[in-house]
């Protein structure tokens, strides 16, 4: 199971780690289109895509176009915002990003996110 993690909150970072851990999933933190694609193609079958919208390291075009070209081998993208930046949201659903979540929901969902892959 792999989880490939946009963003650059060191905080937020190290609370999805521990719930990571927690999961038994193997997490990637990508601070880079070459690193996206990498984690990707290392694992092509199976995994999650979470992006933090407020902090994401690699523009959003970027990941809808490397997601779009794996979707069909079994890729999911999360993207999660903070509650009062709804505009954010809009952007990343706009691109076709998956699942957009408020931060808050997306911390409650993290643990059954990840044992599902």
């Amino acid at each position: 199971m792999r989880a490939v993690l946009l963003s650059r909150d060191l905080l937020f970072i190290t609370k999805i780690k521990e719930v990571a851990a927690a999961q038994q999933c193997e997490l990637v933190i990508v601070k880079s289109e070459a690193a996206l694609h990498e984690a990707i193609l290392a694992v092509p079958d199976r995994g999650v895509v979470l992006v933090d919208l407020e902090k994401t390291p690699v523009p959003l075009e970027v990941v809808a176009k490397t997601l779009s070209s794996s979707q069909q081998s079994g890729w999911r993208c999360v993207c999660f915002f903070s509650h009062v930046h709804h505009d954010t949201g809009e952007s990343a659903r706009a691109l076709g990003l998956g699942d957009v979540m408020p931060r808050s929901k997306f911390v409650q969902q993290l643990p059954h996110l990840l044992s599902s892959l």
